[in-house]
């Protein structure tokens, strides 16, 4: 570790190129533990902020390799974490990319999301975290920063970044939803789909989403929507941006971000208000013209879900808050086994 630390801080460019490529081949394993050290976390970090260039990659990717393991995650202190955030918000920075994906790394736990808030924080503010998410213009290199929309979207585990998201005041949560209807990469829309998500877990804020400035149910809809055609009556029922679409309107085409949209309108029916909204606007017209389109069968049991409680009346459902109810353990158990059941032998017929 000694040796390697000495190169890494020297600028010896022959034998630091070679004993980054060293380090990037050995931290795909795991098992190369003696890698695994904060010391060598920080002289890679240094070596990146030394080397705007391929040489700055080479450290960095070394650090994507090994946040992919919870044993590399967990030695990321504070402070290190803020320096990946600054390579990635530098506009001229050629390391953003890189550092973008260490983050994604770093940000799946919870824990770790939390820590990872408070750095962006001290680093920068969450306009400058929107600007570069929604501003593909934002690096100067060209780089497009696809990952830090999957950094955002693991940020939302936090309750405190989701308060902060969801302001009225700031439209930070706004900005990004554009993303999602208009993001030209499946990670980017991935995930802002994961943010949206995240903040549908807190049903008080359902009414809120629903209601301006946020209007979230036709972005959530019209990523669902096809070019089909409907009834004069029936168009009086969608909101205006669902409104005749064009002829070439297609669908989302990643099948996990149209499964994240349907568990969105899911949550959003699970307590009353929210859930005559939903039914009050549309969103059945949607998913009938769906559900004739989709052929997966994860996504057609979804759409079904969703489909089951609004055509509901609510004297039928009978409960404010769909979660309240209490289902024994063996039906609950017998339900899921009905919905594998359907989901494994859809596939064994395609």
């Amino acid at each position: 570790i000694e040796t390697i630390s000495n190169v890494l801080r020297n600028n010896d460019g022959v034998s630091l190129d070679m004993v980054l490529r060293y380090i990037l081949f050995k931290s795909g394993n795991e098992e190369n533990f003696h890698l695994y050290s904060e010391t060598i976390f920080i002289d890679l970090m240094d070596v990146a902020k030394r080397f705007n260039n391929d040489i700055g990659k080479l450290a960095l990717d070394s650090i994507i390799n090994m946040t992919a393991s919870e044993t590399g995650r967990n030695l990321i202190s504070r402070g290190l974490a803020g320096r990946l955030i600054s390579f990635t918000l530098k506009k001229d920075s050629v390391l953003a990319d890189h550092a973008c994906k260490a983050l994604a790394n770093i940000t799946r736990s919870e824990e770790k999301c939390k820590e990872v808030a408070e750095e962006f924080i001290d680093a920068c503010s969450w306009g400058d975290l929107m600007n570069a998410v929604s501003d593909k213009s934002y690096n100067e290199k060209g780089l497009r920063l696809e990952y830090l929309a999957q950094v955002v979207g693991n940020m939302t585990q936090c309750q405190e970044f989701r308060s902060d998201l969801l302001s009225p005041i700031t439209g930070y949560f706004q900005r990004l939803l554009s993303t999602l209807i208009q993001g030209s990469t499946v990670i980017e829309r991935r995930g802002i789909a994961s943010a949206v998500f995240n903040c549908m877990l807190d049903p008080e804020k359902h009414l809120i989403l629903l209601n301006e400035p946020f209007e979230i149910l036709p972005v959530l809809l019209y990523p669902l929507a096809g070019p089909e055609e409907y009834e004069e009556s029936e168009y009086e029922k969608l909101p205006i941006e669902l409104q005749y679409l064009p002829d070439d309107k297609t669908r989302e085409p990643d099948s996990e971000i149209r499964l994240l949209l349907l568990k969105c309108l899911l949550l959003l029916c699970r307590t009353r208000q929210p859930r005559i909204f939903v039914r009050d606007n549309g969103t059945y017209l949607i998913l009938r013209e769906y559900h004739k389109w989709e052929k997966d069968a994860r996504l057609i049991l979804a759409t079904e879900n969703v489909v089951d409680v609004l055509i509901r009346t609510e004297d039928e459902i009978g409960v404010n808050d769909l979660a309240s109810v209490d289902v024994p353990s063996d039906m609950a158990e017998k339900f899921n086994k009905m919905d594998n059941d359907y989901v494994s032998s859809a596939r064994l017929n395609v």
